[in-house]
């Protein structure tokens, strides 16, 4: 390679495999649901073929079988020539097929570059070492180290189209990629996918805009209700056409008709005056009863941000007044007074995935479900059926969780909300991103009665085209203020030409407080802080403590803290890893004495041989029990917490079966061994300190930490670029097993005998030390370090407390107050880094 050539150029493969996707006789069926039905479909190296169809039609599931997510029940699926022999994203992308998805495979949580990383990790690739080069020749507007949160929902998308385009694949399945884009944006990405097609990338284009399609696509593929309508080169199709395959039937594609005007401007329902928030501010602006009123601009000068000001999120200035009567109580508030928000984010904020169609279309109904706080089933089905109806929400029944619709169905659902509880006001952000022709039809008349009824609509739309044919009058924002207003008779041209030529954003224009602000919630919010904070009150603790006793820095109580810290260090460690991943065990209490009462049988006589061999049985049954908690929860989909607390239970009763009562014994020589160390300190807890910092190193330095990091924080996009997530997550249970097991022999040495109860209060300390470490819930946070420090600082909790005769009541209150302190303060602190 010469050094003239680009960083983009040299991540060019030297060769392309020719051949492209196919797709032969491929059917996929769910239950009472055909769909996709012998489906048959071709993308050629270096042509752009588009794939539409309505919302439910088969697209999703199509792409999903050629991405290696979804196994087909039949049929044949080829990527450069070579089969796909089975269902995996792994297998598909190093076959040179990669995915753009709508939703994006993007870890929020995480950098721009650990995302990039992550994606070439999986293939076992080295991930490009000048990344802001390669963004900037991309022309991207952000750099490797920005985390996702910060870049919005345009920035996302095109990350997650380049990103694949990095790789260079032989075949690109793009699904919506300008949904979420501006114009500027959406013409940036035509010429990023007109330039991989122009190097031989088979780039397979599913979107709902059509006038879009005909610019890019060389051929058309329409789908319908799982079946091939037909396929059309480039000139051989006509909007009104196409609509009509995708159907079935003719389709009026016009927008609902306006109200004509009086020449008055209706009376304000609705004003806002002098309002700030987040990127925002000050702006007035006022909407009129039964007027809909757009908010356009160029992605990222503040329209989001001033629609969730409104409804009371991060507003820190201004009056907003609805009927005249302010309107305040954040989103809660806002929802009282009559406003009804739907986000944008619908993924995110808008839809209740684990819940039925049903439960998320009535979630704003509050009172009018029943009274004082009831639900008159009857009424709720009414409502909810007639919304079902008028908006053509095609589902099996109200009872299916909506995470089974399509995008577009969905989205209905959401909508149907505002159609149920008659608001005041309406404010919709991208009220049909990602639906079809007909569904946007179907939304557009939706809004268009609301209005009609005499609520005032306030709607943002990254399609201009949209707002022009839908709104009354339009606001035009740039740089997070409004620039202007476009009223009358317009067009689409008269909407982008007021803000066309503005490029400053607002999002990026902050100021110096919020950034300092900004920079510290980062800060906290860092796996550091809790390795410091623990650093520092076990500093203050061990003052006090030798303050108030002499005994505290002595010889023996050292030695005696340590070793009695080892039970609970150890048992952290492989906690922390269920907790990294998104899981958690409450058997690990019983798993550690039952490490116990085995020890008591295996470990009664020293001597290399039978402690290497009762070391290995012990071990043997850890594993045994992790394998059963990762069968149960991630092979037959039991929740962890009803899984383990399962486990819980059959431990114990094996631990009372082999002693009903403390006996047995545990060789004292060994205990001896085990305490023996440098100073005052136990080899033991010098092993397992360099353990924690071992494992550290692997979670931030290497590319497997950062996966497992990214399916505890994101499981489903870490699939799609291929984590092996059911693996890493099966593995965090048998770590934590594991662990368990080796504290519950360093705590058989220490009481003796074999008891079935010795160790089952250990779970909450456990947890409690995970939490002060920085482990969360959800997965993904915390370091092994900080577990570490978080189980010696309980322990020096508990010696502090019987130097100076603190009772064990107490103790156990200083315990729960140190837990909620601690999660609280980084539980904040996350927030408010992300937010």
């Amino acid at each position: 390679m010469t050094s003239s050539q680009t960083v983009t150029e040299q991540l060019h493969h030297l060769a392309r495999p020719e051949g492209g996707l196919r797709i032969t006789g491929v059917t996929k069926t769910y239950p009472g649901v055909v769909a996709v039905n012998d489906a048959t479909f071709e993308c050629l190296a270096g042509e752009v073929h588009a794939l539409v169809g309505e919302n439910g039609s088969g697209k999703s599931t199509m792409i999903k079988v050629a991405a290696g997510l979804v196994a087909q029940d039949s049929g044949l699926v080829q990527i450069g020539g070579q089969t796909l022999t089975k269902s995996d994203p792994r297998l598909a992308r190093r076959l040179g097929l990669m995915t753009a998805y709508q939703d994006t495979s993007l870890v929020n949580q995480l950098t721009v570059a650990d995302n990039v990383e992550m994606s070439f990790y999986c293939l076992g690739e080295p991930a490009p070492k000048n990344l802001k080069q390669v963004l900037k020749e991309f022309d991207l507007p952000f750099g490797p180290k920005d985390l996702l949160t910060s870049l919005g929902p345009g920035g996302r998308q095109m990350l997650e189209v380049v990103r694949a385009m990095i790789h260079r694949p032989q075949v690109l399945l793009v699904d919506e990629p300008t949904a979420v884009l501006d114009l500027n944006s959406a013409d940036q990405l035509e010429g990023l996918i007109s330039n991989i097609r122009d190097e031989g990338c088979a780039v397979v284009y599913v979107s709902h805009r059509l006038e879009e399609v005909r610019r890019l696509a060389d051929r058309l593929t329409v789908i319908r209700d799982g079946v091939i309508q037909g396929t059309h080169d480039r000139m051989d199709w006509d909007v009104e056409t196409i609509v009509e395959l995708m159907v079935g039937a003719p389709i009026d594609l016009e927008f609902p008709g306006k109200v004509p005007s009086t020449g008055a401007a209706p009376a304000p329902l609705f004003e806002v005056a002098g309002l700030m928030g987040t990127a925002v501010g000050p702006i007035d602006l006022h909407v009129g009863a039964g007027e809909i009123v757009g908010v356009a601009g160029a992605e990222g000068n503040g329209q989001r941000h001033l629609l969730r000001a409104i409804i009371g999120v991060d507003r820190k200035a201004g009056s907003v007044t609805l009927e005249g009567k302010p309107v305040g109580g954040g989103p809660a508030g806002a929802l009282k007074s009559g406003i009804s928000f739907q986000s944008g984010d619908r993924v995110a904020e808008s839809v209740f995935p684990s819940m039925s169609i049903g439960a998320n279309g009535t979630m704003q109904l509050g009172p009018a479900l029943g009274p004082a706080g009831t639900i008159q089933t009857k009424k709720l089905k009414d409502k909810f059926g007639a919304a079902v109806r008028k908006l053509g929400i095609v589902s099996a029944s109200a009872y299916q969780p909506i995470s089974a619709l399509s995008g577009g169905n969905q989205q209905k659902v959401v909508l149907s909300r505002a159609s149920m509880r008659r608001p005041k006001l309406l404010v919709i952000d991208e009220p049909t991103q990602g639906v079809d022709a007909k569904a946007r039809l179907d939304i557009y008349q939706l809004v268009s009665e609301t209005a009609q009824s005499g609520v005032g609509v306030l709607v943002n739309s990254s399609d201009s085209f949209e707002l022009a044919g839908l709104c009354d009058r339009v606001y035009v924002m740039s740089e997070g203020t409004v620039i202007d207003e476009v009223t009358g008779s317009f067009t689409e041209s008269d909407i982008v030409r007021r803000f066309v030529s503005t490029t400053g954003k607002r999002d990026e224009i902050v100021d110096e407080g919020a950034r300092k602000a900004r920079r510290l919630a980062t800060t906290l919010a860092s796996p550091r802080v809790p390795v410091v904070v623990l650093l520092l009150l076990m500093l203050l603790l061990g003052g006090y403590a030798a303050s108030r006793s002499p005994l505290f820095l002595q010889g023996f109580n050292l030695n005696n803290l340590f070793l009695s810290a080892l039970p609970l260090l150890w048992v952290v460690i492989g906690q922390q890893f269920a907790l990294l991943v998104g899981e958690l065990d409450i058997s690990i209490g019983a798993s550690m004495t039952l490490s116990v009462v085995l020890a008591s049988f295996v470990l009664a006589e020293a001597g290399v041989g039978s402690i290497a061999l009762g070391a290995a049985i012990i071990l043997g049954v850890a594993l045994v029990v992790g394998l059963f908690n990762a069968f149960v929860t991630q092979i037959l989909g039991v929740t962890p917490l009803v899984a383990t607390i399962g486990t819980l239970g059959i431990v114990s009763g094996i631990c009372v079966l082999l002693r009903p009562e403390p006996s047995g014994s545990i060789d004292v020589n060994l205990g001896l061994a085990l305490s023996q160390g440098i100073a005052y300190v136990p080899i033991g807890f010098i092993v397992a300190i360099a353990v924690a910092a071992a494992m550290d190193f692997w979670l931030f330095r290497t590319g497997g930490g950062l996966a497992t990091r990214a399916v505890g924080l994101e499981s489903k996009a870490s699939e799609r670029v291929g984590v092996r997530v059911r693996t890493i997550k099966m593995a965090g249970y048998v770590l934590a097993a594991i662990g368990a097991a080796i504290g519950g022999v360093f705590l058989a040495v220490q009481v003796g005998v074999g008891s079935n109860d010795v160790a089952l209060s250990l779970a909450l300390p456990a947890f409690t030390a995970c939490f002060l470490g920085g482990a969360s819930l959800t997965g993904g946070r915390g370091t092994f370090i900080g577990a570490a420090l978080g189980a010696l600082f309980l322990t020096l909790i508990g010696n502090t407390a019987q130097l100076i005769n603190l009772s064990y009541a107490w103790t156990q209150v200083v315990y729960g107050l140190i837990l909620l302190i601690a999660v609280t303060v980084y539980s904040v602190a996350a927030r408010r880094a992300v937010a």
